[in-house]
Protein backbone atom coordinates (compact mmCIF):
# COMPACT_ATOMS: atom_id res chain seq x y z
CA UNK A 1 0.00 0.00 0.00
CA UNK A 2 1.32 3.60 -0.90
CA UNK A 3 0.96 6.41 0.99
CA UNK A 4 0.91 9.71 -0.36
CA UNK A 5 1.71 13.02 1.31
CA UNK A 6 2.72 11.64 4.86
CA UNK A 7 2.82 14.35 7.22
CA UNK A 8 3.62 13.89 11.22
CA UNK A 9 0.55 15.36 13.08
CA UNK A 10 -0.44 15.03 16.69
CA UNK A 11 -2.67 13.47 18.95
CA UNK A 12 -4.75 16.35 19.35
CA UNK A 13 -4.48 17.02 15.76
CA UNK A 14 -6.20 13.28 15.21
CA UNK A 15 -8.86 13.84 17.95
CA UNK A 16 -9.79 17.08 16.66
CA UNK A 17 -10.48 15.84 13.30
CA UNK A 18 -12.43 12.38 14.96
CA UNK A 19 -14.34 14.91 16.15
CA UNK A 20 -15.07 16.73 13.68
CA UNK A 21 -16.47 13.52 11.34
CA UNK A 22 -17.87 11.91 14.20
CA UNK A 23 -19.07 14.68 16.78
CA UNK A 24 -18.41 14.42 20.31
CA UNK A 25 -18.09 10.88 22.17
CA UNK A 26 -16.28 10.50 24.81
CA UNK A 27 -16.30 7.08 26.14
CA UNK A 28 -17.04 5.09 23.10
CA UNK A 29 -14.92 1.93 21.84
CA UNK A 30 -13.49 4.13 18.82
CA UNK A 31 -12.27 7.04 21.24
CA UNK A 32 -10.83 4.68 23.62
CA UNK A 33 -9.13 2.72 20.24
CA UNK A 34 -7.60 5.69 19.22
CA UNK A 35 -6.35 6.46 22.90
CA UNK A 36 -4.61 2.71 22.68
CA UNK A 37 -3.25 2.78 19.61
CA UNK A 38 -1.49 6.22 20.56
CA UNK A 39 -0.34 4.27 23.72
CA UNK A 40 1.09 1.43 22.02
CA UNK A 41 2.26 3.75 18.83
CA UNK A 42 3.00 7.28 20.23
CA UNK A 43 3.22 8.43 16.85
CA UNK A 44 0.51 9.73 14.04
CA UNK A 45 1.02 10.55 10.58
CA UNK A 46 -1.95 12.00 7.96
CA UNK A 47 -1.87 10.49 4.93
CA UNK A 48 -3.51 10.00 1.24
CA UNK A 49 -4.42 6.43 0.46
CA UNK A 50 -5.87 5.35 -2.93
CA UNK A 51 -9.09 4.20 -3.04
CA UNK A 52 -7.99 1.51 -5.46
CA UNK A 53 -5.36 -0.01 -2.53
CA UNK A 54 -8.10 0.38 0.54
CA UNK A 55 -8.67 -3.81 0.02
CA UNK A 56 -5.27 -4.01 2.05
CA UNK A 57 -6.28 -1.92 5.10
CA UNK A 58 -6.54 -5.15 7.64
CA UNK A 59 -10.61 -5.26 9.48
CA UNK A 60 -10.15 -6.84 13.31
CA UNK A 61 -12.83 -9.32 14.42
CA UNK A 62 -16.21 -7.76 13.77
CA UNK A 63 -19.84 -9.43 14.46
CA UNK A 64 -22.87 -7.62 14.90
CA UNK A 65 -26.31 -9.10 15.25
CA UNK A 66 -25.19 -12.36 15.56
CA UNK A 67 -23.60 -12.70 12.02
CA UNK A 68 -19.49 -12.41 11.65
CA UNK A 69 -18.81 -9.58 8.88
CA UNK A 70 -14.88 -11.12 9.51
CA UNK A 71 -13.54 -13.95 11.07
CA UNK A 72 -12.10 -14.19 14.67
CA UNK A 73 -8.73 -14.36 12.79
CA UNK A 74 -9.26 -11.16 10.47
CA UNK A 75 -9.19 -10.42 6.98
CA UNK A 76 -8.10 -8.06 4.70
CA UNK A 77 -10.92 -5.31 3.46
CA UNK A 78 -11.35 -6.89 -0.01
CA UNK A 79 -12.04 -10.41 1.50
CA UNK A 80 -14.59 -9.57 4.14
CA UNK A 81 -16.29 -7.00 1.11
CA UNK A 82 -16.56 -10.29 -0.82
CA UNK A 83 -17.98 -12.54 1.84
CA UNK A 84 -20.03 -9.33 2.41
CA UNK A 85 -21.20 -9.40 -1.04
CA UNK A 86 -21.45 -13.13 -1.55
CA UNK A 87 -24.04 -13.21 1.29
CA UNK A 88 -25.49 -9.22 1.32
CA UNK A 89 -28.91 -11.08 1.50
CA UNK A 90 -28.49 -12.87 4.69
CA UNK A 91 -26.61 -10.19 6.43
CA UNK A 92 -29.23 -7.71 5.16
CA UNK A 93 -31.67 -10.26 6.38
CA UNK A 94 -29.67 -11.03 9.66
CA UNK A 95 -27.88 -7.70 10.45
CA UNK A 96 -29.72 -4.74 9.09
CA UNK A 97 -28.40 -2.39 11.02
CA UNK A 98 -24.83 -2.95 9.91
CA UNK A 99 -26.31 -2.91 5.96
CA UNK A 100 -28.48 0.83 6.57
CA UNK A 101 -25.04 1.62 8.06
CA UNK A 102 -23.22 1.06 4.74
CA UNK A 103 -25.60 1.99 2.62
CA UNK A 104 -25.97 5.27 4.95
CA UNK A 105 -22.21 5.86 4.56
CA UNK A 106 -22.66 5.64 0.71
CA UNK A 107 -25.41 8.48 0.73
CA UNK A 108 -23.06 10.63 2.69
CA UNK A 109 -19.49 10.06 0.69
CA UNK A 110 -21.90 10.73 -2.38
CA UNK A 111 -23.19 14.04 -0.98
CA UNK A 112 -20.48 15.33 1.13
CA UNK A 113 -17.31 13.61 0.18
CA UNK A 114 -15.17 10.82 2.16
CA UNK A 115 -14.52 11.15 6.09
CA UNK A 116 -11.05 10.09 7.35
CA UNK A 117 -10.63 7.04 8.42
CA UNK A 118 -8.45 6.14 11.64
CA UNK A 119 -5.93 3.25 11.20
CA UNK A 120 -2.63 1.86 13.01
CA UNK A 121 0.61 0.51 11.44
CA UNK A 122 -0.28 -2.38 13.28
CA UNK A 123 -2.59 -4.22 15.12
CA UNK A 124 -3.28 -3.54 18.77
CA UNK A 125 -3.43 -7.33 19.27
CA UNK A 126 -5.88 -6.83 22.13
CA UNK A 127 -9.43 -7.60 23.42
CA UNK A 128 -11.84 -9.36 21.41
CA UNK A 129 -11.52 -8.20 17.98
CA UNK A 130 -7.41 -7.85 17.77
CA UNK A 131 -6.22 -10.39 19.81
CA UNK A 132 -6.37 -12.69 16.75
CA UNK A 133 -4.57 -10.96 14.50
CA UNK A 134 -0.85 -12.34 14.53
CA UNK A 135 -0.77 -13.24 10.87
CA UNK A 136 -1.03 -9.20 10.27
CA UNK A 137 1.41 -8.43 12.15
CA UNK A 138 3.25 -4.77 10.53
CA UNK A 139 0.11 -4.65 8.53
CA UNK A 140 -1.91 -0.92 8.19
CA UNK A 141 -5.10 -2.30 10.44
CA UNK A 142 -8.28 -0.23 10.98
CA UNK A 143 -9.13 1.70 13.97
CA UNK A 144 -12.42 3.66 13.05
CA UNK A 145 -14.07 3.83 9.91
CA UNK A 146 -15.25 -0.16 9.37
CA UNK A 147 -18.47 1.32 7.41
CA UNK A 148 -16.91 4.28 5.88
CA UNK A 149 -14.74 1.63 4.30
CA UNK A 150 -17.33 -1.12 3.84
CA UNK A 151 -19.34 1.59 1.34
CA UNK A 152 -16.16 2.91 -0.51
CA UNK A 153 -15.93 -1.28 -1.47
CA UNK A 154 -19.26 -1.03 -2.30
CA UNK A 155 -19.40 2.29 -4.56
CA UNK A 156 -18.83 2.01 -8.06
CA UNK A 157 -17.19 5.80 -8.46
CA UNK A 158 -15.17 6.44 -5.46
CA UNK A 159 -12.42 9.51 -4.75
CA UNK A 160 -8.84 8.70 -6.00
CA UNK A 161 -7.78 8.91 -1.95
CA UNK A 162 -9.03 8.64 1.29
CA UNK A 163 -7.39 10.76 3.98
CA UNK A 164 -6.41 8.32 6.69
CA UNK A 165 -4.65 9.15 9.81
CA UNK A 166 -2.22 6.21 11.02
CA UNK A 167 -0.63 5.97 14.43
CA UNK A 168 2.73 4.47 14.05
CA UNK A 169 6.12 3.88 15.95
CA UNK A 170 8.48 6.50 16.05
CA UNK A 171 10.93 4.18 13.79
CA UNK A 172 8.56 4.59 10.62
CA UNK A 173 8.86 7.86 10.88
CA UNK A 174 12.73 7.43 10.59
CA UNK A 175 12.18 5.38 7.82
CA UNK A 176 10.39 7.82 5.90
CA UNK A 177 13.82 9.07 4.70
CA UNK A 178 14.87 5.61 3.08
CA UNK A 179 11.33 5.60 1.32
CA UNK A 180 7.77 4.80 1.85
CA UNK A 181 8.26 1.65 4.14
CA UNK A 182 4.93 0.17 2.98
Amino acid sequence: MNLIDIIETSFENVMQQYIEDNGSKNDCWEVRNLERANDKFGKWIMAKIKSSEIGEIVLPYYSYGGIPITPKEGAFLSDAYDNFKKNKERFRLGNKQFCDRIDAQKRLISLSGIRSIFLSQEPLFIGDSYSGLEKYKNKITHLDGFHRLMALMDMEQKPEFIQSYIAVYSTFLDSLNYGNPF
